[in-house]
């Protein structure tokens, strides 16, 4: 396999800064932590982990880190919680969401223990393009079906152009160990149900079906990127817009515009946003009531004459 970590590394990082990263020791991040480990910048890497208590096995997870730590010297940090007492306070979340915030939660203070702003996970190709499916079915625009990207906000994803049976195959040729959780084979969870049983119908239909899909992901991006380009033309970081200059727009921006003013009022996600609401939306823009308002989730809307502000 053709992976180099240094150079991306080198990219996002400075000779002296701390790296962490999110490690779970199943399949992929051990393969990411086992090539930090023979890179130029084993001397700055500290390796979270979160161990959920939801599994015998996470104990002897969280065990083995710390011999590997001892053994090669990086850093760990460990944090754990009790599942079964938080889920009684948000009643209304899923595990898996209630998981993953808890686990972000510990990264981010991980961060600022030592101050840097980024983690690393162990996200790849297949990951992505199982996301783009799980957010396709839910209904969403551009950004949730590129979601994934190399750098996002804090999150540096180096492993989004290696494929799983890549990961897997590097691993078992050179007899390297990694953790399976057994949850994966289920598919209770969505995402398992599209793991499992939807994407290896791609492989029957076509043999370069990740490749293909890696391709029209990056074409998705240079078109994502042209329209926020206009989009802020347009909008010059301002919070309100001239009505009569929304009209002079093609009607492919005026959606976009919309889209990104719900973006940038849902902590950057377009997720609930039907083509009904934004029809909604036009229809509020080009109607003649003056001193209205529209809200949709977190978006809100008011309209003064000819200016519409959010």
């Amino acid at each position: 396999m053709n992976f180099e970590i240094n150079p991306f590394l080198e990219k996002y990082y400075s000779s002296d800064e701390k790296i962490i990263l999110a490690c779970s020791t199943g399949v992929d991040s051990m393969f990411l932590l086992y090539h930090l480990l023979k890179s130029s910048y084993k001397s700055n890497l500290v390796v979270c982990y979160f161990n959920h208590k939801t599994r015998t096995q996470c104990d002897e997870e969280e065990s083995f880190l710390i011999k590997l730590w001892i053994k090669e010297g990086f850093q760990v940090e460990v944090a754990e919680c009790d599942f079964k007492k938080i889920q009684k306070l948000y009643p209304s979340k899923s595990f898996e969401e209630l998981a993953r915030e808890k686990r972000y939660q510990f990264f981010e203070a991980v961060c600022n223990i030592y101050k840097t702003n980024k983690i690393l996970t162990a996200h790849h190709l297949d990951d992505r393009i199982e996301t783009m499916i799980f957010h396709m079915l839910r209904g969403t625009k551009l950004t949730g079906l590129i979601n994934m990207t190399e750098a996002s906000g804090g999150i540096l994803r180096p492993l989004l152009r290696v494929e799983k049976s890549e990961i897997l195959e590097y691993l078992q040729e050179n007899h390297l160990k990694y953790f399976e959780d057994e949850s994966n084979a289920s598919n209770d969870y969505t995402r398992n149900f599209i793991r499992n049983e939807i994407l290896p119908k791609f492989g029957e239909v076509h043999p370069e079906h990740k490749k293909n899909l890696q391709n029209l992901l990056t074409h998705f991006e240079e078109i994502k990127s042209h329209l926020d380009t206009e989009v802020q033309n347009f909008l010059w970081d301002k919070k309100s817009f001239s009505i009569s200059e929304f009209h002079s727009l093609t009607s492919l921006l005026q959606k976009e515009i919309i889209r990104y003013i719900y973006y940038t009022s849902n902590n950057n996600s377009t997720i609930g946003l039907s083509e009904r609401n934004i029809e909604e939306v036009l229809r509020f823009i080009r109607g003649k009531n003056n001193k209205t308002k529209k809200e949709i989730h977190r978006m809100n809307l008011f309209k003064d004459g000819d200016v519409i502000n959010f």
